[in-house]
C-alpha cells in the first residue's frame, strides 16, 4: 500500500525533472555512450508522461482558484506519510523516482481534490441525514437473496407465520448471518451499503421491509431494537468528520474518481482552459469533457455508425436489384 501511494505521484517527479532549465543543447547527462541534452530529456519526459502532468497541473490550477491548502495542512499530510515509512522514507522516495518536492506537489493536488469532493460531491442534506442517523444504533437481521421474486416469497412466508430465523436459514445467501437466523447484531450509520442503511433507519421496530435492492442482491430487513449513541457532538462539531467518512466510502466504491473528473472538467470549461500544443490538445480535450458528455458523444457516434451501415445496406440492395433487372 505504501509503495502504491508513492508510485501514484511518479509523474509529479517527472514534471519537476522535465522542467530542466538551461540551453536546449546543454547536456543533462554525459557518458561514453553519448550525451542526453536538456531538449532530448524534456521531449522524452513530455512524450512519456506529458498528458498526465498537464492534467495534474490543470487540476491544481482550477482547484486552487476556489480552494486553498495551507502550509499546515500540507505539512500534516506529508508528516503522516513520512511517519509510515520512518527512517526508510528518503530511500522509498528515491526508489520510486521521486524528489521530496515532487511528492509534496502531488500531495497538495490530492488535498485540493479532497476539498473539492467534500464540497461538491457530498450534499448538505445527505450530511444532515447522516448526522441524525449517527445518533442511533440499530440491532437487526436480514435475509439476502438473488432476486426480487424470491425476496417477496420470503416475506410472504414470514407474514404467513413462519419464523424469520427459519426463513433466513432456508433462503439467505449471506452465509455469515444465515445460520444465525439472519442476525446482524448492533450496527451504526455507514457500516452497511447505502440502500440497506437508509431502509434500515427508516423502519419501525419489528416491521418487515419490502425487497431492498443493493449491489449484493435483494434484502429483507427487520430492525429488532434501537439505542441512543452517547457523546455525539453538535452538527458543527461532527460535520467535517462526517464528510471525511462519506468521502472515504466514495473512494472505496470507486465513485470518487468519476465524480472528481467531472468536477475538474466543469471547472476547467468555466476557466476556458486551452492549449496551443498540438501533441497535448486531444488529451486536454478529453480531460475537460464530463462523463455525461462522453456518454452522449459515444451514443451519437454509435447512432451515426448505425445510420451509415443502414445506408450502405440500402445501397448494396439497390445495386443488386439493378443488376438483376439488367
Amino acid at each position: 500500500m505504501k509503495k502504491t501511494v508513492l508510485s501514484l505521484t511518479l509523474a509529479a517527479s517527472v514534471l519537476a525533472l522535465g522542467a530542466c532549465s538551461g540551453g536546449d543543447s546543454k547536456a543533462i547527462v554525459t557518458s561514453k555512450a553519448g550525451d542526453i541534452s536538456v531538449a532530448d530529456f524534456n521531449e522524452k519526459a513530455k512524450s512519456l508522461t506529458g498528458s498526465y502532468v498537464l492534467q495534474q497541473m490543470v487540476t491544481e490550477k482550477v482547484l486552487s482558484d476556489k480552494y486553498e491548502v495551507t502550509d499546515k495542512e500540507l505539512k500534516e499530510a506529508y508528516d503522516t506519510t513520512a511517519s509510515q515509512f520512518g527512517d526508510g522514507f528518503a530511500q522509498a522516495l528515491a526508489e520510486s523516482g521521486l524528489t521530496e518536492q515532487g511528492f509534496k506537489d502531488s500531495l497538495r493536488v490530492q488535498l485540493l481534490q479532497e476539498k473539492a469532493l467534500k464540497d461538491q460531491a457530498i450534499k448538505e442534506e445527505d450530511v444532515k441525514k447522516y448526522y441524525e442517523q449517527m445518533k442511533t444504533e440499530l440491532n437487526g437481521r436480514h435475509i439476502l437473496v438473488a432476486d426480487e421474486k424470491t425476496a417477496k416469497e420470503a416475506i410472504e412466508k414470514i407474514k404467513g407465520g413462519a419464523k424469520f430465523a427459519d426463513v433466513a436459514k432456508e433462503y439467505s445467501t449471506d452465509t455469515a448471518s444465515a445460520q444465525n437466523g439472519g442476525e446482524l447484531g448492533w450496527f451504526s450509520v455507514g457500516s452497511m451499503v447505502d440502500e440497506f442503511n437508509d431502509a434500515a433507519y427508516a423502519l419501525e421496530l419489528n416491521t418487515l421491509s419490502g425487497p431492498v435492492k443493493s449491489s449484493f442482491g435483494y434484502h429483507v430487513i427487520e430492525i429488532t431494537d434501537k439505542r441512543d449513541v452517547k457523546d455525539v457532538g453538535s452538527f458543527k462539531d461532527e460535520e467535517e468528520k462526517i464528510r471525511t467518512s462519506m468521502l472515504s466510502k466514495l473512494n472505496q466504491t470507486g465513485e470518487a474518481q468519476t465524480i472528481l473528473k467531472d468536477i475538474v472538467a466543469k471547472m476547467a470549461k468555466d476557466a476556458n482552459v486551452k492549449t496551443s500544443d498540438k501533441d497535448l490538445k486531444d488529451s486536454l480535450e478529453f480531460f475537460t469533457t464530463t462523463s455525461e458528455e462522453q456518454a452522449k458523444a459515444a451514443e451519437e457516434a454509435a447512432k451515426k455508425a448505425e445510420e451509415n451501415a443502414s445506408k450502405e445496406e440500402s445501397s448494396d440492395k439497390a445495386e443488386d436489384t439493378d443488376k438483376e433487372s439488367k
